[in-house]
Order: C-alpha cells, then sequence, then structure tokens
C-alpha cells in the first residue's frame, strides 16, 4: 500500500467509528484485520490524549501576571494614566448608566412588613426610646456622610 492509501484507510476507520460502525463491521468493510482496526482506534485515542487542546483565551488569562491577585488601587491607577491620556475617556458618558433620580424619594414605612423588625438592628446596649432615636439619627448621618463623600469621588 502506498502512503495516500494508508491514510486514507485510517481516516475511513476513524469516520466509521465515529458513525457508530462496530469494530468487526469495519474490519469487513475496508477488508482489514480485526487487530488492525483495533490498532489503527488505539494508536488515534493515545494520541488524543497526549494532545492538549488549545484554549487560547485560557492560555491568555493564564499568563496574567495578576491572575492571583488584582494589582494595589496606586499600580492600578498607573496602567490607567499609561493606557488613557487624560482627555480620552468621558467621565460623563461613564456616569451616564447611573440612577440620578429627578426629585427626592420618600422613605418607605417598613413598620408593618412581617418579618422585618426594626428594633432588631438597634445595638441591645440601648435603654430608652431616646436612645434609639440618637442612634437612629446618627445612623442617617454617616450614611448621608458616606453618600456625599461617595457621589464626589
Amino acid at each position: 500500500m502506498m502512503d495516500g492509501d494508508i491514510s486514507e484507510s485510517i481516516n475511513d476507520v476513524l469516520f466509521m467509528k465515529n458513525l457508530g460502525v462496530s469494530d468487526e463491521n469495519i474490519a469487513l468493510l475496508k477488508r482489514m484485520s480485526l487487530q488492525d482496526v483495533k490498532d489503527i482506534l488505539s494508536a488515534k485515542k493515545n494520541n488524543s490524549v497526549k494532545q492538549k487542546k488549545k484554549n487560547i483565551i485560557q492560555d491568555i488569562a493564564n499568563s496574567n501576571r495578576w491572575r492571583e491577585s488584582p494589582p494595589s488601587p496606586r499600580n492600578a491607577k498607573k496602567i490607567g494614566e499609561n493606557a488613557w491620556k487624560e482627555n480620552e475617556i468621558n467621565l460623563d458618558n461613564y456616569y451616564e448608566t447611573m440612577t440620578k433620580p429627578s426629585k427626592p424619594i420618600a422613605k418607605t414605612d417598613r413598620s408593618d412588613r412581617t418579618g422585618e423588625d426594626v428594633n432588631l438592628k438597634v445595638d441591645s446596649s440601648v435603654k430608652s426610646i431616646n436612645d434609639i432615636s440618637e442612634k437612629l439619627e446618627q445612623k442617617r448621618k454617616w450614611k448621608e456622610l458616606v453618600d456625599d463623600i461617595l457621589d464626589d469621588v
């Protein structure tokens, strides 16, 4: 047999096997010994196991030097400054997707909802209603302060 005939026979055997034809029927159809068919199939199987399937995206991701942990904020800022010039990022466009209510949103009274006990959120060391009111007011002020700081960022 010539090399072309051999590779054609191997391809035929593999093709028929993928179609679900039994090893015995492949041997009969290709006029080969059953052992030759099994040798071709086992060689293909061994070859498939040895060859690693390439996944380019995974290979690139695995070569990322920050794969285990992200860069520090300082390094991330330097990377951003090196990657984009000052006027290349349109901050108005960047923050465009944030929800900005056109009018103040009223607080919802959740006291009548089952399963929500507002008093559980207050520290157990609080003794009186005035203490509760003070704690809630402090919490509200801190929340507003944090919201104001985050709005400025």
